[in-house]
């Protein structure tokens, strides 16, 4: 990696999350930024716990993979699969897996933290992501398979009952409550439960985090805390979709851990900035935290980079076309289902223009499209009469009007068999469905967020029986890769 260009990329970053905090009003952003200008400080000085996993991530070494051992697993798994835990496993400082769609890379992970913890029942594993829903996930496969494994999960303010039992206050009434049933001295009982009731929560949190063999967390909450000393040292830490974090939220947990393991794909979505956030990037000059992410460059360059090979999520028609698009052939099929019309276009005559031209508008376009719509509606009734099992339809688009148009439509809609979700295309990331309908949405205009590879990956990864894009033919051949998805495609006029 170019020293010079990771200099120049750290420093955007420090000036840009400088900008922004000048901007703010509110009281949590601005303590959100602030700590990451403290970590990007760190990092400028090497004022890190473990120096050698940030060498490791500026400047990755060419060090030969370790060799193959014969580890006794407790999930099945394929090849690539162990081969990903073997290297994570490795004496490298840092580790990379690439997981694409439906490889099961969550899966990957849960056998990481169980070989972990049979090596070493004191080990501590910081597992974290950009998203709650990530390290909720991730938590509760992991506790499926040991429930002698130590968990805390660290929230903000998100509430999710799937990992409440591991939550802070949840490990503290379990505390109380065997206190009270084991101890002879209510005096004792009365003290020790005053001192937790008198604890500052972050001190707790902290304390509960360093004494769990797996404490779960989003990357921006570890900023909340102070880990000063080695023996505040997490022995792992293990990102997940690491791909979709900006670098001050990858670079909080790598501060603070013997040993990184980063998991994600970079064909998959990529960091969102809001507007106010890209108006302080343009003010900057020559900044390219847009158009540089560090991380994909990473992937790309680090010898210790393992690809997850096969996707078990996807009728081989519709994994092929991920593979092939996407994955430059790379991807294989390890469901080995062949689907039957499982790649639907559905092509229609638009009654007008969409998006609307609103020339006297100051404000954006509201991109949305009544017809696909219509089309939609349409489809998902026919769905939910020819079949009689339950069945699970992701809606997606590439805007939110359309989204929210979708589902006020959809509303209003009764199905015997279907559960029906709409949603864009970032807010079903890491999530699979039974069928998808994806709503191409325009009819005119520019390509440029609609056509986005990595978006469009994400889009059409998440069905794993039948796929369904409504879109205007005559619009979508205009467009090299939208008309190579077309070739792969049964296509069905809805005009006829």
């Amino acid at each position: 990696m170019n020293i010079n260009t990771w200099t120049e990329h750290l420093s955007h970053w420090r000036t840009f999350l400088s900008e922004r905090l000048t901007s703010l009003d509110e009281v949590g952003e601005q303590k959100k930024v602030e700590r990451q200008l403290k970590t990007i400080e760190r990092v400028r000085y090497a004022a890190v716990l473990n120096p050698k996993v940030l060498i490791e991530f500026i400047n990755p070494s060419d060090l030969p993979l370790p060799h193959a051992e014969d580890y006794d697993y407790f999930l099945n798994l394929n090849d690539s699969q162990k081969k990903a835990v073997e290297t994570a496993l490795g004496n490298n400082a840092l580790s990379l897996i690439q997981g694409p769609p439906g490889t099961g890379k969550t899966q990957v992970i849960a056998e990481i933290c169980l070989q972990l913890y049979r090596k070493n029942p004191d080990v501590r594993i910081l597992v974290c992501s950009e998203t709650h829903v990530a390290v909720n996930n991730l938590i509760s496969r992991i506790s499926e398979y040991d429930d002698s494994i130590r968990i805390v999960r660290i929230r903000d303010k998100e509430q999710n009952s799937a990992v409440d039992e591991f939550s802070p206050e949840a490990i503290i009434s379990t505390y109380k409550e065997w206190l009270q049933a084991n101890c002879n001295s209510q005096d004792t009982i009365n003290i020790i439960s005053e001192t937790l009731s008198n604890y500052e929560d972050r001190s707790l949190e902290k304390a509960l985090a360093l004494s769990a063999n797996i404490a779960g967390m989003t990357c921006n909450r570890i900023n909340a805390y102070e880990f000063e000393s080695s023996s505040e040292m997490f022995d792992v830490v293990i990102i997940d979709e690491v791909c979709k974090a900006t670098l001050p939220e990858i670079l909080a947990p790598l501060t603070i851990a013997q040993k990184a393991i980063l998991v994600g794909d970079p064909k998959q979505l990529p960091p969102v900035f809001c507007s106010e956030e890209i108006e302080v990037i343009r003010s900057i000059e020559k900044c390219n935290l847009q158009s540089y992410l560090y991380i994909d460059d990473l992937f790309l360059k680090s010898p210790n980079t393992t690809l997850l090979d096969t996707q078990y999520r996807m009728t081989n028609r519709i994994g092929d076309l991920i593979g092939t698009l996407f994955y430059d052939g790379a991807l294989k099929n390890g469901r080995n289902i062949d689907g039957d019309k499982d790649i639907i276009w559905v092509d229609y005559t638009p009654t007008e223009l969409w998006p609307h031209n609103e020339p006297d508008s100051e404000e954006p376009p509201k991109i949305f499209n009544l017809d696909e719509c219509r089309i939609i509606t349409r489809i998902l009734k026919d769905i939910d009469i020819s079949i009689d099992n339950f069945t699970s339809v992701a809606v997606i688009a590439p805007y939110r009007h359309q989204v929210a148009m979708l589902r006020r439509l959809l509303q209003n809609e009764h199905f015997n068999n279907l559960h029906v979700n709409a949603d864009t295309i970032d807010g079903f990331q890491g999530k699979e469905c039974d069928v998808v309908l994806f709503s191409l949405t325009r009819t005119i205009g520019s390509f440029r967020f609609l056509a986005d590879v990595r978006r469009l990956n994400v889009a059409l990864s998440r069905a794993r029986d039948k796929l369904y894009i409504v879109g205007n033919l005559s619009y979508a051949t205009n467009h090299k890769l939208l008309k190579s998805i077309i070739e792969y495609c049964e296509k069905i006029n809805c005009d006829e």
